[in-house]
C-alpha cells in the first residue's frame, strides 16, 4: 500500500514500512509512534551512510509480519493487519498536525479580529484577508486528507470485513461438520 498523507510518504507492505525522508521534522512523530506502537523483531535500519546523508533518506521498519491484537468493546481480541495499523498511526499523526495548525491559526486570528473591531483600516483588513486565505488553504488540506484517504481506506476495511466473514463461515461449517460426525 502506498501512503501519501501530507508529509508522510511511505510504502507499506505486510511486513515493513519504507519511509521517504524519515528525518524530516514533521515525519519524526510518525517514526516515534511506529516505534512505540508496533512491535518489531528487527530494529530500524537506515539506508545510507549516516543520518545526515540527504541522498538516501529512507527508513525501513519491519515487524516480521506480525499483527497486533486490538481489544474491542467486549474485551475480545481482534487482529488488525500490519498495513491498517500503520495507516491508523499515519492518520493520527497527520490529524494531530492539522489540529495543531488549526489551533495556531485560531490563536493568531483573535488578536487580528479584535484589532479590526477597534480600528478598521487597510492594514487590519489585509491581516484579516491573509488569515482568511490561510484558513481556506488549511481547510483544503483537511478535506484532501479526508476525501482522498477515506474512500480507499473504507474499501480496504470492507475487503477485510468480507474476508473475516468468510473465515467465520468456514469455521462454522467445520464446527457443524465435526458435531455431525461426532454424533
Amino acid at each position: 500500500m502506498v501512503v501519501n498523507l501530507e508529509f508522510i510518504k511511505a510504502i507499506v507492505t505486510a511486513e515493513e514500512v519504507l519511509l521517504l525522508d524519515p528525518l524530516r521534522q514533521e515525519v519524526l512523530p510518525f517514526v516515534d509512534q511506529l516505534r512505540q506502537q508496533l512491535p518489531h523483531k528487527s530494529p530500524f535500519r537506515m539506508h545510507g551512510a549516516s543520518p545526515l546523508d540527504t541522498q538516501e533518506n529512507e527508513m525501513q521498519f519491519s515487524t516480521g509480519g506480525q499483527w497486533l491484537p486490538v481489544p474491542d468493546s467486549e474485551g475480545l481480541q481482534n487482529e488488525l493487519p500490519f498495513e491498517f495499523q500503520v495507516l491508523e498511526i499515519a492518520l493520527e499523526v497527520v490529524c494531530t498536525y492539522l489540529d495543531t495548525n488549526v489551533a495556531e491559526l485560531e490563536r493568531d486570528a483573535y488578536p487580528v479580529l479584535d484589532e479590526l473591531a477597534r480600528n478598521v483600516s487597510t492594514k487590519n483588513l489585509e491581516h484579516v484577508r491573509s488569515l482568511k486565505s490561510n484558513l481556506t488553504r488549511l481547510l483544503a488540506r483537511v478535506q484532501k486528507v479526508f476525501l482522498i484517504n477515506a474512500i480507499p481506506f473504507l474499501h480496504l476495511v470492507l475487503i477485510f470485513a468480507y474476508l473475516i466473514m468468510k473465515k467465520l463461515e468456514e469455521q462454522k461449517k467445520t464446527t457443524n461438520l465435526i458435531a455431525l460426525i461426532s454424533c
